[in-house]
């Protein structure tokens, strides 16, 4: 048995197929779908000021998201610097999250020298990350 698909149009039902109704029901499910996430963030920031989260706490979460974003541009342009073959092996290890031994078989080299090209590698990084005197 097929089901039928019905759009009411002032107050009329009218039968349409299954692609118009979900055409004409789709902005409708769409505005419900971001109501109830909003209602559920509001909730949750609800939650969080019953716990006790203040102004002052919103300026340490503030400020701690700053850091974290210098941080991490820092540390982007750091890696912009390296080779190709040493972000390839960071991309490996970090990214990719493989070990030292399955690096070792994709760039053809032993265990002990994936890490210590990983040791020369992030001893650059640092260099790269150290604030300048």
């Amino acid at each position: 048995m097929k089901k039928e698909y019905y759009v009411t149009i002032n107050g009329e039902r009218i039968p349409v197929s299954e692609e118009v109704y979900r055409a004409y029901k789709q902005p409708a499910w769409r505005e419900h779908k971001r109501r109830t996430a909003r209602a559920q963030t509001e909730r949750s920031l609800d939650l969080l000021m019953e716990d006790g989260l203040d102004i002052a706490d919103d300026r340490m979460l503030v400020d701690e998201l700053v850091a974290d974003k210098l941080l991490l541009d820092a540390l982007l342009a750091a890696l912009n610097e390296l080779t190709v073959d040493e972000r390839g092996l960071i991309d490996a290890l970090y990214f990719h999250g493989l070990t030292e031994r399955q690096a070792a078989e994709l760039f053809d080299l032993s265990q002990k020298g994936v890490n210590k090209r990983k040791q020369r590698v992030l001893d650059k990084l640092r260099d790269l990350l150290a604030p300048q005197k």
